[in-house]
């Protein structure tokens, strides 16, 4: 781009200041009509809408906008309350569920765990009721050899201590006595 000159022709600056005093806004000649006309204009153009605005701000249709708008701000605000209780409801329920469920789980295992004590304990009921029945069929063909030992002393009357009829018979009321020791240990 080419260089620009601007020329200007020298003028003394006193002459600058004398054009600005002489010929300022203020001490120009403005007639006082046209003024006060303009002002008028302008008040009137600004004044007219605000009066309208005025007149429509405090009308009925206004004043019942405004009350249903404080209407439905406050039926927003008692919604809002209400849906902030309902959550803090549902989590509180949420947080009872996840308990119960954590509970459910855990008696869950504590009866998995009793049913199998519980197998344990009547399969070793069942084979302790076996040794029993074995103990009172023992004890039973105890008791007969040991009634058929004494109906043989009966018939012999007397018996002699050195026989051997008299050793077993003094030593089958030993052996029920520990046999029934035995099963009462097993028992408890």
């Amino acid at each position: 781009m080419a260089p620009t000159f601007y020329h200007y022709s020298p003028v003394a600056m006193d002459d600058i200041c004398k054009e600005e005093r002489g010929q300022g806004l203020w001490h120009r000649k403005v007639p006082l009509p046209q003024v006060a006309c303009l002002l008028l204009t302008v008040l009137l153009l600004l004044g007219v809408p605000v009066v309208i605005f005025a007149m429509e701000a405090n009308s009925e249709h206004c004043k019942d906008g405004l009350r249903a708008e404080m209407k439905c701000r406050n039926v927003t605000h008692l919604l809002e309350c209400q849906l902030a209780q309902a959550q803090e409801g549902f989590l509180e329920a949420e947080a009872r569920a996840t308990i119960c469920n954590h509970t459910v789980v855990t008696l869950e295992v504590e009866k998995n765990h009793a049913l199998n004590q519980t197998k344990e304990l009547e399969g070793e009921i069942s084979k302790l009721n076996l040794k029993l029945q074995d103990a009172s069929a023992e004890v039973e063909r105890l008791k007969k050899e040991n009634k058929d030992l004494r109906s043989r002393t009966w018939h012999n009357h007397e018996p002699d201590s050195s026989s051997p009829l008299a050793a077993t018979s003094s030593t089958v009321p030993r052996a029920l006595l520990l046999l029934g020791l035995g099963l009462c240990a097993l028992l408890l």
